[in-house]
C-alpha cells in the first residue's frame, strides 16, 4: 500500500513538471555532453514546426541547422561548449535569421546539471526572444546619442539638478561659459555657479516640492552667475523641471549675456557721447570768439592801467580767461575727429615711455608702478602718439583715486588679433552707477578736474576701432581695458 502511494506522488510530481516545463514560455533543450538532445518542451518545437520523436536523439546542431541557424560544438561561442568548460551557466547573444528587421535576437543560457544516482551530466539549454528588448535598448542608445548630441552642441549652458540642488547634467556649453570640467561639478551644488547672494534657488526649490505649483518656470529670469576664475558675470536664465518616479529634476538654460550687455552699454554711451558732441562743439564755437575777443581788450586795457588794484583785479580777469581756453581747448579735443598717424608700433614700448614720465613725477614709494607686460607682443598698426595720451589719462585718473598711496598695475597681453592692455589702481572704486557715465565728458565723481581725460581717451580708442571699459569693486580698485586690434 505505501509502495502504491509512493508510486502516484512520483507520477503527480513529474505530471507537474511536465507541465511547467511545456508551460514555459522559452525554449527549453536538454542535451547530454555530447550534445545529444534528451528532451525538448512544447515552446521548441512549435518554433520549428517538428514534433518530439524527429528531434529526441539528435545533434543540437543539426537541429539548430534545420531551422537556419550554423553551429558547431567546437564553436568559440558554444554555450554547451562553455559550459563543460567552466562547469558553471553560461550566456550567450546571438541573432537568428537575416540581419534587419526580421532578425530575431536570442539570449541563450546553459545550466549544467548533473544526475546525482548515476553521475551523468546534462546540460539545459533555455533560449529567450530578447528581440523587442534589443530594438527598445537600440532606440534607447539612439534617442540618447540624440539628446547627447544637441545638448554638446547647444551654444547655451545646459545645467540640471536634483531635489537636493545637486547637479547632475553639465552640457559643454556651461563647461565654456562657467570654465569647470563636467567631472568638476557633478553631484556638487549649484551654489558653485551660483551663489545664494546672487539668487538663493534652495528656497525656491522647498516651495516648488512643497506646493508644486511652477511659479518661476518657463519665465526668463535675470542673474549674476560666478566663473571658475572668480569673475561674476550676468546671465539669463530659463527654467523648467521633470517628474519621474515621483523625483523631479529641474533644468535651467542659461546664456552669458555679458557680451550683449557690454554692446547695450556701449551703444547707450555712443549715443549718449554723440548727442553731447554736438552740444559741446556748438558750445565750442559760441564761446571761443567771444573769449578771444575779451583776452585780447583785456590785454590793452592793462598796459593803459596804472592803478594796482584795478591791475590785480584785470590779472583774475586774464588768469580765468586763460584757464577757460585751456577748457574749450581740450572740448576741441573732444569733439574733433581723429586723424591718426598710424605706424607699425610695439604697446610694450608705449608703456615703458609712459611710465619713465610717471616716475619722474612720482615718489616710488607712495606710487609705485608695476608693468606685468607679455614678451613677444607683435607690433600693431596704431598712433603711439595718441595711445600714450589715452595711458597716461588713465594712469592719473588712478593717481587721483588713491590719494594716500597706492599701486598701479599694468598688463599687456595678446588678444584676439590684437593686443590688450590692464591698468589696475587700488583706488577706492567706481559704482556700477557711476561705470555707465565715465566716459561722459564732465562727469566726474571728484572735486578737481574737467571730467574730459576719460571721454578722450575713449575717443582715441574708438578711432582705432578698439574698445575700451572699466571693472571696478567699491573698495578694492578699478580695473581699465584698452583692447585693440591689429
Amino acid at each position: 500500500m505505501e509502495k502504491h502511494y509512493r508510486s502516484a506522488d512520483v507520477e503527480t510530481s513529474e505530471a507537474f513538471l511536465e507541465t511547467i516545463f511545456d508551460g514555459i514560455s522559452e525554449e527549453i533543450m536538454v542535451v547530454d555532453q555530447n550534445g545529444t538532445i534528451q528532451d525538448v518542451n512544447r515552446v521548441f518545437l512549435d518554433e520549428r514546426g517538428l514534433s518530439k520523436k524527429a528531434v529526441l536523439g539528435k545533434k543540437c546542431y543539426d537541429i539548430r541547422k534545420m531551422s537556419g541557424t550554423h553551429c558547431h560544438l567546437k564553436d568559440r561561442d558554444c554555450p554547451h561548449q562553455k559550459a563543460k568548460e567552466t562547469g558553471g551557466k553560461v550566456e550567450v547573444n546571438i541573432r537568428h535569421g537575416l540581419e534587419g528587421e526580421y532578425s530575431k535576437a536570442l539570449r541563450r543560457t546553459m545550466y549544467p546539471v548533473k544526475n546525482r544516482k548515476t553521475g551523468e551530466q546534462y546540460f539545459v539549454e533555455i533560449s529567450r526572444d530578447v528581440t523587442e528588448y534589443r530594438n527598445l535598448l537600440n532606440r534607447l542608445r539612439a534617442s540618447e546619442k540624440k539628446i547627447r548630441a544637441i545638448l554638446d552642441t547647444a551654444t547655451d549652458a545646459i545645467i540640471s539638478i536634483n531635489e537636493d540642488q545637486e547637479i547632475v547634467l553639465f552640457n559643454n556649453a556651461a563647461e565654456r561659459i562657467f570654465g569647470y570640467k563636467r567631472e568638476e561639478v557633478l553631484k556638487k551644488n549649484l551654489n558653485l555657479l551660483i551663489p545664494p547672494k546672487y539668487g538663493d534657488h534652495a528656497p525656491f526649490v522647498k516651495k516648488f516640492l512643497e506646493k508644486k505649483k511652477p511659479k518661476f518656470m518657463g519665465k526668463t529670469q535675470s542673474l549674476t552667475a560666478f566663473r571658475k576664475e572668480g569673475e561674476e558675470f550676468p546671465i539669463e536664465l530659463g527654467l523648467s523641471f521633470h517628474e519621474m518616479d515621483g523625483e523631479y529634476t529641474f533644468t535651467a538654460i542659461i546664456r552669458d549675456v555679458s557680451v550683449q550687455k557690454k554692446l547695450e552699454e556701449k551703444l547707450l554711451r555712443s549715443g549718449r557721447l554723440a548727442a553731447v558732441g554736438t552740444t559741446v562743439a556748438h558750445v565750442v564755437h559760441e564761446i571761443k570768439s567771444p573769449l578771444m575777443i575779451i583776452g585780447g581788450f583785456s590785454y590793452q586795457i592793462r598796459n593803459s592801467l596804472e592803478d594796482e588794484s584795478a591791475l590785480k583785479k584785470l590779472d583774475m580777469i586774464l588768469d580765468e580767461v586763460s584757464r577757460l581756453e585751456k577748457l574749450v581747448a581740450s572740448l576741441g579735443d573732444f569733439t574733433k575727429v581723429y586723424n591718426l598717424v598710424t605706424r607699425p608700433a610695439d604697446i610694450n614700448s608705449v608703456i615703458q615711455d609712459v611710465l619713465k614720465i610717471f616716475r619722474g613725477i612720482y615718489s616710488p614709494e607712495k606710487y609705485p608702478m608695476q608693468a606685468e607686460l607679455a614678451p613677444n607682443l607683435t607690433e600693431i598698426q596704431c598712433d603711439p602718439d595718441k595711445l600714450k595720451q589715452v595711458v597716461i589719462n588713465i594712469i592719473t585718473n588712478g593717481i587721483e583715486a588713491m590719494e594716500d598711496a597706492g599701486r598701479i598695475i599694468i598688463r599687456t597681453k595678446k588678444s584676439s588679433g590684437g593686443v590688450e592692455i590692464q591698468i589696475r589702481d587700488e583706488g577706492v572704486g567706481i559704482s556700477e552707477e557711476d561705470l555707465l557715465h565715465i566716459f561722459e565728458p564732465f562727469y566726474t565723481t571728484r572735486d578737481r578736474g574737467s571730467g574730459l581725460g576719460l571721454a578722450i581717451s575713449y575717443k582715441i580708442v574708438e578711432a582705432h576701432g578698439g574698445e575700451l571699459w572699466a571693472e571696478s569693486v567699491k573698495g578694492k580698485g578699478t580695473t581699465f581695458f584698452v583692447r585693440l586690434p591689429g
